[in-house]
C-alpha cells in the first residue's frame, strides 16, 4: 500500500511539475510576443511623429543641378527634393553634421540662386546597399528675404508641375 501511495504521489507531483513548466513557457512566449508587437508599434509611431514634427514645409520632387561651397572646396551636386526649409543634396561625400555651406542652385526658368545652409543629416555612414542616393539633408539658414522669395517662387512654379514628396 505504501508503494502505491508513493507512486501515486510521484505521478501527481510530476504531472503538476510538467504542467507548471508548460505554463511558464506559454507565459514567457506571450510576454515576448506582446513586447515585440508593442515595440514595433511604438517605433513606427515615433518615426511618424518625428517626421511630422520636423517637416514644416511641403517638399517638391525636383532634379536641379547645384554647386556646394564648403570648407572642403567646391563640389557639383544634384538636388532631389526641396522645400522652403531645406533640400536633399545628392553627393558622393556628404559634409559633416552642422557644417555651414553655400549652395548655388541652377533653378530652371529662374536662373541661379545662392543660399546659405547647414547640414542637418547625412547618410555617409550607411552601407551602399541600404540607400538609393548618397547624400545629405540641408536646412536653409540666414538668407535675406529677397533670396527666400526667389526660392519660394521657384518652388511654387515647380510645385504646379510636380507632386509632393512624403
Amino acid at each position: 500500500m505504501e508503494n502505491t501511495l508513493i507512486v501515486n504521489s510521484i505521478g501527481v507531483g510530476g504531472a503538476i511539475f510538467v504542467g507548471m513548466v508548460i505554463v511558464c513557457f506559454i507565459v514567457v512566449y506571450l510576454k515576448k510576443r506582446m513586447a515585440h508587437d508593442q515595440s514595433n508599434q511604438s517605433s513606427s509611431d515615433l518615426k511618424k511623429i518625428y517626421w511630422e514634427e520636423k517637416r514644416r514645409h511641403p517638399r517638391v520632387a525636383i532634379s536641379w543641378d547645384a554647386t556646394v561651397e564648403s570648407r572642403r572646396g567646391t563640389d557639383d551636386v544634384q538636388l532631389k527634393d526641396i522645400s522652403l526649409g531645406g533640400a536633399f543634396v545628392v553627393c558622393p561625400q556628404p559634409l559633416a553634421l552642422k557644417e555651414k555651406l553655400k549652395i548655388a542652385m541652377n533653378v530652371p526658368d529662374h536662373g541661379s540662386l545662392l543660399l546659405n545652409a547647414e547640414v542637418v543629416w547625412s547618410n555617409a555612414n550607411v552601407p551602399d546597399d541600404k540607400i538609393v542616393n548618397r547624400g545629405m539633408g540641408i536646412r536653409f539658414v540666414e538668407n535675406i528675404a529677397e533670396y527666400r522669395q526667389r526660392l519660394k517662387a521657384a518652388i511654387s512654379a515647380d510645385f504646379e508641375d510636380k507632386s509632393f514628396v512624403a
